[in-house]
């Protein structure tokens, strides 16, 4: 996992000073992981009796610390027990999936027709690329199956889901896992930032979102069919140093093109992973077009390719996208080349 400039300076300070309880307390912050926690009671007796420990300073660390135990407490309590099914990660992991809401429900059913392969090349993609320290952002998460699955690796996983329904079935997946870095977010990806409109249907709603020359929603707030959800930017809300993603997927139902839009600082840096389900029946709904698609990810500078079950196979255009049976919507994905 990366060490921040605090933690490097915390460490050096420690070696000049062992007696350093700021230092301490700073290499200490914030927990990274339950095993973090469980020794910090232990990290926060030793900061109060050093020489230069300040006592109100030693409560209000013991006081959060409290607090975010008392959180783990709640979300189990609330969370941890419902009816599950499993599956089993790469790494030998196996992951527990709620099953106690009509959503969960119907995602396993559909799961089911593909036995322990469904989406088997995408999680072992994500899975083979990803670590601690990494950053994963699941836009259009559903369930968070795939989110899951990345949390394995020890990246931080931000599963950004519209459905408002479904975000309580991530945080019980969350839970019953102790991925405790998987936070699922109610916010749509899109080119720009506000507040979009959806309808409130109990299935997935596929390309319901609010589009321009498409729109089976309305925007008055009065309407009781309708629904609204928080419209961001993966640039806006990710492109900074600690939160940089090393890889985004994207299955937006037809909105992809406008969430590459919202991501073009990211893409323009290169050291994104993208790896994009194309909706080819849905994107002409939101004014896109597969050509549209591919303009962000020149040939000079990214690897584009086709992820199938026989792994990925080179493309240079749309027309070398083969047609997949049992997967109607082709899983694009662009590497960076070495600069």
């Amino acid at each position: 996992m990366p060490i921040s400039r605090s933690s490097l300076d915390a460490k050096r300070r420690l070696l000049e000073t062992p007696d350093d309880a700021s230092a301490l307390l700073a290499l200490a912050w914030p927990p990274r992981s339950r095993a973090d926690l469980g020794r910090l009671p232990a990290t926060l007796r030793r900061a109060a009796t050093l020489p230069d420990a300040v006592d109100i300073r030693h409560r209000a660390w013991l006081w959060r610390l409290m607090q975010v135990v008392t959180v783990f407490k709640k979300r189990a309590a609330r969370y941890g027990k419902t009816t599950t099914w499993s599956m089993t990660a790469p790494n030998g992991q196996e992951i527990l999936f709620p099953l106690g809401e009509p959503g969960a429900i119907a995602f396993k059913a559909m799961a089911d027709e593909y036995g322990q392969d469904y989406e088997r090349a995408l999680i072992e993609f994500v899975a083979a690329r990803l670590g601690p320290g990494d950053v994963f952002i699941d836009v259009g998460a559903h369930v968070g199956y795939i989110s899951a699955f990345a949390a394995t690796t020890g990246a931080s996983v931000f599963a950004i889901e519209l459905q408002r329904e479904l975000i309580p079935l991530i945080e019980q997946l969350a839970t019953l896992n102790a991925f405790d870095t998987l936070r699922p977010l109610h916010a749509g990806a899109s080119g720009r930032a506000g507040l979009g409109a959806i309808p409130r249907i109990n299935a997935s709603p596929g390309a319901g979102f609010t589009s321009a020359n498409r729109s089976i929603t309305s925007d008055d707030p009065r309407s009781i069919a309708d629904d609204f959800v928080p419209m961001i930017t993966l640039d806006d809300a990710f492109g900074r140093d600690r939160l940089w993603p090393s890889m985004v997927k994207i299955d937006a139902e037809g909105h992809e093109i406008a969430v590459i839009d919202g991501a073009r600082r990211i893409i323009e840096h290169g050291t994104t992973t993208f790896a994009v389900e194309f909706h080819p029946h849905l994107v002409g709904l939101y004014d896109g077009t597969a050509e549209q698609l591919l303009a962000p990810f020149p040939a000079e500078r990214w690897r584009r390719s086709q992820l199938t079950d026989d792994g990925l196979q080179p493309i240079t255009g749309m027309a070398d996208v083969v047609p997949d049976p049992r997967d109607p919507n082709p899983k694009l994905v662009f590497e960076p080349l070495p600069r």
